[in-house]
């Protein structure tokens, strides 16, 4: 397993005594914090906004993911064809 990279460290044990003060700085620094026990990576404290928008990302790049493994298997449907069926689908819904 890779090593976790974070320039704001901490003790687990100082982090369960003083939780509020790192969950401030978490908030205002918007910086990861990886908490250590016995000397190892144990936890990263994260702000919440942070998580969602790496959440956010990872699940972009696995879409361009799959997008790129669909197009390299000939997946995938000509642009034309996909405003053609757009177009009968709103001529559709125009109707009702």
């Amino acid at each position: 397993m890779n090593t976790v990279q974070v320039k704001n460290v901490a003790p687990l044990t100082d982090f369960g005594n003083t939780i509020e003060r790192y969950m401030d700085e978490s908030s205002a620094s918007k910086q990861p914090l990886l908490l250590k026990r016995t000397g190892k990576s144990s936890a990263v404290l994260l702000d919440a906004e942070v998580y969602q928008q790496m959440l956010d990302k990872i699940a972009f790049m696995q879409s361009v993911t799959e997008g790129l493994e669909d197009y390299r298997n000939n997946r995938t449907v000509p642009a034309k064809e996909i405003f053609a069926s757009l177009e009968k689908i709103i001529a559709e819904a125009e109707k009702k």
